[in-house]
Formats: structure tokens, sequence, C-alpha cells
């Protein structure tokens, strides 16, 4: 050591040099080390179709009706129609004679470019419509049924029409 003070300035360098040195290695070596973390999420199936207003369609005085659907699905979907008589059944005359008036059914869902149409005769049992490859989210869409024909015979007609929506695993390759 320097009586001057030099050489107590340059030792006191050399151990501060060190130190930053011991600190500086110890932070390359952490920052080599890696962290992995799994992640992972989970969305439902959702697929709904709902009539906001929903009245029941009366053909006593008209032969077209029409409503607006709002359908809600996450994926690709299917279609699936049935009308629980093929038809406005009267409900007065027994099995053997029943009279039943058939009706057409138009549905659109331009969201997807969906259309299809359909007689209530040929949908007696349930008929699925494949909506295509575009998924619809929420959107709305529009039904329309009609008859062909005015209602001749007095009494009352009853049909139920099933409109339901599916998600459709086929097109996601299941």
């Amino acid at each position: 050591m320097s009586v001057n003070g030099k050489g107590l300035y340059a030792v006191k360098n050399t151990v501060a040099f060190f130190v930053l040195h011991c600190c500086f290695g110890l932070a390359v070596s952490h920052a080599n080390e890696s962290l992995t973390l799994a992640l992972s999420g989970v969305i439902e199936d959702k697929c709904e179709i709902t009539i906001p207003s929903s009245s029941p369609f009366d053909f006593s005085q008209q032969l077209i009706h029409s409503t607006t659907l709002s359908i809600d699905c996450n994926q690709t979907m299917l279609v699936a129609l049935r009308s629980e008589y093929g038809g406005l059944k009267l409900n007065q005359t027994q099995d053997e004679n029943r009279i039943i008036a058939a009706y057409d059914i138009d549905l659109k869902i331009e969201s997807i470019q969906f259309n299809m149409s359909a007689n209530s005769f040929d949908i007696q049992q349930e008929q699925r419509f494949n909506a295509g490859e575009k998924i619809p989210f929420a959107t709305s869409g529009s039904l329309e049924i009609s008859l062909p024909e005015a209602l001749v015979y007095a009494g009352k007609y009853t049909d139920i029409l099933h409109v339901e929506v599916y998600p459709n695993f086929t097109m996601q390759g299941i």
C-alpha cells in the first residue's frame, strides 16, 4: 500500500469490481433459467334459438305468418324441424277421417347465408338441415309459415312446429 492513499484507492476499486462481477455473474446464471406455465381454457358448446315475441299463428283469416328468431350458437350448427301432425289438423275428426292442411315453412338466417324451405307433411319425422360452415354467434333469422289454400272445414285446427338448433360436430370432424 502506498502512503499517499493512491494504493488504497486501487484496492477499493478492485474489491468493488470483484463484488460487481460476482453479482453480475449470478444475474447471468438466473437469466439462463426458464419458466414454463400450463395455460388452458374451456368454452362450453352453446346453441340456442328463441322467438323474442311469441304469439300463436292464427290461420283463420291470414294465410301467411312470420316471426323473427334470435339465434346464439358458438360453432357451426344443424337446424332440425318437426311437425307434430304434418300440418294443421282439424281436431273434431277421427284419426281415420282426419283432415290436415299442409303448410310451407321458410327459414332464413342471412348472417350465415342459410335459406331452408320445407313442407309440414315432409317433416312429420324430424329433418335436420346443415346450416353451413359459418358460425352464427348472436344473430337473427326469420321464419315464415304459409298455407297454400284457406282453411274450409269448420272447427279448430292445430299443429306444433318444433324448430331446434344443434352444434354440428360433423363439420368439426368429430
